[in-house]
């Protein structure tokens, strides 16, 4: 797992993301979603640092986040008090009580690696919902991120909270493996009197999909596409699937 969900850069990564994302917004786009098919409790895996949680929660909703990173779920928890976050792995993990809706967010799709890492992932959702239950969640489209990060090199993020402006520069290189892999390198940085001060360095591998990839994978473990989204993020374009069992 990439260090940027560990010790440190859990902050960091809370801090930057702030700025990023309209947590607002992505509440209410999943929660449309949520709501449409009429589901009354929630999973989310890769809940971080409980963002998505707070807002859940304000609206009296039934919702348990799980996530990779303890550190992640350190700050989730202090944010969230009386919220239900389990460590644990999205490819290997068992609820005590069936759900209604999983929700994979954050491009947290990006980390399924393997072939089998996907399939397993999608065989322990299908378990974990009930016989009526959806799966939604994204990932990076390989068809137009690849080139994008052949055409920018390097990429620039800026972030600023509570009066501290955060960068990230990222550079991708796309690697020899069959699937659709990149090498991501990113140092993060503050700048104080056109000073560069460095605050972390991050690697880490991560996967990208096609549509019919996914379409496949969702087929192979049982599961039907009802709704496929195209949606642009801060900075990645992302195809979001709502899914069920065939």
């Amino acid at each position: 797992m990439a260090n940027l969900y560990n010790g440190k850069m859990a902050t960091i990564f809370d801090a930057m993301y702030q700025t990023f994302i309209d947590y607002d917004e992505e509440y209410y786009f999943y929660n449309s979603l949520i709501q449409e098919k009429n589901c009354k409790t929630i999973l989310e895996i890769g809940s971080g640092t409980g963002n998505l949680a707070k807002r859940f929660l304000e609206n009296n909703q039934n919702y348990t986040g799980l996530d990779y990173s303890q550190s992640m779920i350190a700050i989730a928890k202090e944010r969230n008090k009386d919220c239900t976050f389990i460590h644990g792995d999205m490819r290997d993990f068992q609820l005590e009580n069936s759900v209604d809706s999983i929700l994979i967010t954050g491009r947290s799709t990006s980390y399924m690696i393997t072939n089998d890492d996907i399939n397993n992932t999608f065989k322990s959702i299908y378990k974990n919902l009930t016989s009526n239950g959806i799966l939604i969640f994204d990932f990076i489209d390989a068809n137009r991120y690849i080139p994008y990060t052949k055409e920018n090199p390097i990429i620039i993020h800026e972030a600023n909270h509570e009066g501290i402006t955060y960068y990230r520069g990222s550079s991708w290189k796309t690697t020899s493996a069959e699937n659709f892999m990149l090498e991501w390198t990113a140092q993060y940085y503050t700048l104080k009197e056109s000073v560069k001060e460095i605050i972390a360095d991050d690697f880490s591998t991560v996967r990208v999909f096609t549509l019919n990839e996914i379409q496949l994978f969702l087929y192979l473990n049982g599961f039907e596409i009802i709704n496929t989204i195209d949606r642009k993020t801060y900075a990645y374009d992302t195809f979001v699937i709502v899914a069920r069992q065939k």
